[in-house]
């Protein structure tokens, strides 16, 4: 008898098989409740696990970017407005007053030291001069005339003393004689009294010349010396005089280009007036503030640039008081070379560099400020590494600091998730600044 359908090999018809196929298949979806732990295979092959007290998966390296800092000077470069100025440059003013009769040079124009300039009127001073001529001429002829006069009269009355002299010897013998005749009686008393009476005249007489050499003699030296006074000071007035029309003409006290002239042709000018202002160019210089910090580091001797009409000209710090004026400021002053062509007043502007710090030199933006404190990521052993750090300086995008070892690797920029310790792979590295 054929049995429909046939049975399997395994003796097993359809139907069942089905069912034993189902049940199977149920059996293998259903964990067992006392099973904590499976065992699986990852794509690759790998164990893994879902137990819940085992610690994360390792994470990958930050991949970052380092600085190698340079040691050098961190400087700032600063800008000053300065005004052109000439070391001489003067206004030169009239030293007496008078009308203008002559314009001599004009602006512009190069004069020589001692170049008359402007011609005041001088009529009355040449006047002036020639009384004090005059007054000179007559003291020195008093004086001459003096002087002669006086050692003419001394031969006079020595010649009257030598006479005097000798009437008095020839009086004194008489007497000498009458007294022996008198003694021997062949003199009378009155003889006697009157060749006494004599000598006593010869003598006075003596006397008499002697007093007028020497009266002579005193009077000759007291106006011999008052007209030698009166001599020196005609002189005196004789120098004043030329000095005065000397002033008359308006000279040029240095040699150099006359930037203006402000007297003109007949007009009146005061003592004191500037008539011209006379600048030397060979000797311009910029002028110009700075703080005090700054005039400390700019010594004498500093070279800087200093740019005016779209030219840049070499300028040199000169010597002088560095004295904070009213506005806190230091006013120094740069010789220019090159620059005689500058118009004095011109404004133009000076650069120079400050050095503000010695030490390591990096990127601002490589410095953390955690906590109040100051640091930088360090690579070390695969990991950044908070190196604490001290400023010194700061500008323009640098900074100087110290802290920092020699060769190191600065993380930067720092990635805004780095943390001290974390791992981190180094991608590119530069040296110095950013």
């Amino acid at each position: 008898m054929t049995v429909w359908p046939p049975p399997s090999r395994h003796g097993l018809r359809p139907g069942a098989a089905l069912l034993l196929g189902t049940a199977l298949l149920l059996s293998a979806c259903t964990k067992p409740a006392a099973t904590t732990q499976t065992d699986t295979k990852t794509p690759s092959g790998a164990s893994s696990t879902n137990n819940l007290d085992a610690a994360p998966p390792k994470a990958s390296a930050l991949n970052v970017s380092v600085v190698r800092p340079k040691q050098g000077n961190l400087s700032v470069a600063r800008s000053s407005s300065a005004t052109v100025k000439a070391a001489l440059d003067s206004n030169v003013a009239a030293l007496t007053g008078g009308a203008v009769t002559k314009v001599l040079a004009q602006a512009g124009q190069s004069v020589q030291a001692g170049q008359v300039v402007v011609q005041l009127d001088d009529s009355t001073l040449r006047q002036a001069l020639d009384t004090a001529r005059i007054g000179l001429q007559n003291a020195q002829i008093n004086l001459s005339q003096t002087t002669r006069n006086t050692s003419q009269g001394d031969p006079q009355l020595q010649s009257a003393i030598t006479a005097a002299q000798v009437s008095r010897d020839k009086a004194a013998q008489e007497v000498q004689a009458n007294q022996k005749l008198f003694t021997l009686g062949g003199l009378s008393a009155a003889d006697l009294k009157t060749s006494q009476a004599a000598l006593a005249q010869a003598d006075s007489a003596l006397s008499l010349a002697r007093n007028n050499l020497t009266q002579n003699g005193q009077s000759g030296q007291s106006s011999l010396a008052l007209l030698q006074n009166q001599v020196a000071s005609a002189q005196v007035s004789f120098k004043q005089a030329q000095e005065n029309l000397a002033k008359a003409s308006v000279r040029a006290p240095f040699s150099g280009t006359v930037a203006s002239v402000g007297a003109k042709l007949g007009e009146y000018v005061n003592t004191g007036t500037a008539v011209f202002r006379l600048v030397n160019p060979g000797s311009l210089s910029a002028e110009f503030s700075v703080a005090p910090s700054d005039a400390a580091v700019l010594g004498t001797g500093t070279k800087l640039n200093f740019s005016a009409g779209g030219n840049t000209y070499l300028a040199q710090i000169k010597a002088g008081d560095r004295v904070a004026g009213t506005d806190r400021l230091v006013l120094l002053s740069a010789r220019l070379y090159g620059a005689s062509g500058l118009p004095v007043g011109s404004v133009g502007s000076v650069r120079y560099n400050v050095k503000l710090a010695g030490g390591a030199l990096l990127p601002t933006g490589a410095i953390q400020n955690d906590g109040g404190s100051n640091a930088v990521y360090v690579v070390g052993g695969g990991a950044a590494v908070r190196t604490p750090v001290r400023i010194l300086a700061e500008s323009q995008g640098q900074v100087a600091l110290s802290g920092v070892p020699s060769g190191a690797q600065v993380i930067y920029p720092v990635p805004p998730s780095l943390q001290d310790g974390a791992g981190v792979s180094v991608g590119t590295a530069k040296v110095g600044s950013p």
